[in-house]
């Protein structure tokens, strides 16, 4: 069988692209790839509705990728499939599709587009997982987990045990997910107990959204003989540089802004606890798909107020972390839903 030649349509955004990315590792799971990966933007001067209107009423695809997206379909070449994620890549997906013939792959919510024009969509969340060519799973990533543990960097906690070295993924407000300073000098001040009363090492990371003022205390803990072993520190890093915490981690700790994060963390199979800030609350949803995960045992919550080394080791015992490798779990899924992977 030839590789599938596959193009990633991408808006820019990590959190997008990820997703993105972890399909296609999926799809290699099954069949050998080539990947190209292309950027589209929409101009800020096109609102998303027009679009929606121009893509579902007629205009050309041609005229789509070349007066919107800046895109000669040439350049396009000959996909066997497109995949991408963000409503900002949802016109351009259905007109690369419509101009290659190739099949097309979406993750996420499909806003004012038909379903129909795609071959597959993908989703987290239930109420929009219904349909024919819908797929509800955990969201993709391209980490396997598999891969750490062959390499031996899996340490495994035992029931009732206090972690040896935790994870600890810290965002900021975002959406209607507002943290105080006191939800932050809380959420400090319990790394430090742990590190105090139990020798837990942390290995912590921020986001470009963290408060400066946080992401400077933090680097102030880490050091040797410190609460925090290594402090990855995105606004020198940049992105895409979890590997140490996602691989080395016990148990870890994730802020409930960021759900692609939490994702990341239970797709690793680690057990995870979102903690969650005073200001808070979730679209419904993303609050079902918390729920789905709780529900399942691969994460739990806990609010910030209530953190204190006790109540992290009673939630840390009620969890149950994947027990299968669920990019093996997305290939199968995905390979019974598209046919172009078993031609």
């Amino acid at each position: 069988m030839r590789a599938l030649e596959a193009l990633i349509l991408s808006d820019g955004r990590p959190g997008h692209y990820s997703l993105s990315e972890g399909i296609v590792t999926a799809i290699a799971q099954v069949r050998e790839v080539n990947l190209r990966r292309m950027q589209v933007e929409r101009p800020w001067w096109l609102p998303a509705r027009a679009l929606s209107y121009l893509v579902n009423y007629g205009v050309s695809p041609e005229q789509i990728l070349r007066r919107v997206y800046g895109v000669d379909v040439h350049a396009l070449g000959s996909p066997d499939l497109i995949v991408s994620a963000g409503g900002d890549t949802l016109a351009a997906n259905i007109s690369a599709a419509r101009v290659t013939g190739a099949a097309n792959v979406f993750y996420g919510s499909l806003r004012r587009y038909r379903p129909s024009d795609f071959s597959l969509v993908l989703t987290s969340y239930a109420e929009q997982a219904k349909g024919p060519n819908r797929l509800m799973t955990l969201k993709p990533s391209s980490n396997n987990p598999d891969e750490a543990e062959a390499a031996g960097s899996r340490p495994v906690r035992a029931p009732g045990d206090f972690p040896r070295v935790a994870g600890l993924i810290i965002g900021g407000d975002a959406g209607t997910v507002r943290y105080t300073d006191e939800d932050w000098r809380e959420l400090l001040v319990f790394i430090s107990e742990c590190a105090e009363l139990w020798g837990t090492r942390w290995i912590v990371s921020n986001a470009p959204r963290t408060p400066d003022l946080v992401s400077g205390m933090l680097a102030g803990m880490t050091g040797p003989q410190r609460a925090v072993q290594q402090f990855i520190d995105i606004r020198q890093v940049g992105p895409g540089t979890l590997g140490p915490l996602l691989t080395d981690s016990e148990v870890i700790v994730c802020t409930a802004d960021s759900s692609t994060m939490l994702s990341e963390c239970v797709w690793m199979r680690r057990p995870v606890v979102s903690v969650t800030p005073r200001g808070w609350a979730l679209p419904a949803n993303e609050a079902s798909y918390r729920e789905w995960l709780s529900a399942n045992g691969w994460a739990k919550q806990l609010p910030i107020a209530q953190l204190n080394p006790d109540s992290f080791l009673d939630v840390l015992d009620a969890i149950e972390p994947l027990d299968v490798n669920p990019l093996d779990k997305l290939a199968e899924e995905l390979k019974e839903r598209l046919s172009l992977l078993i031609e």
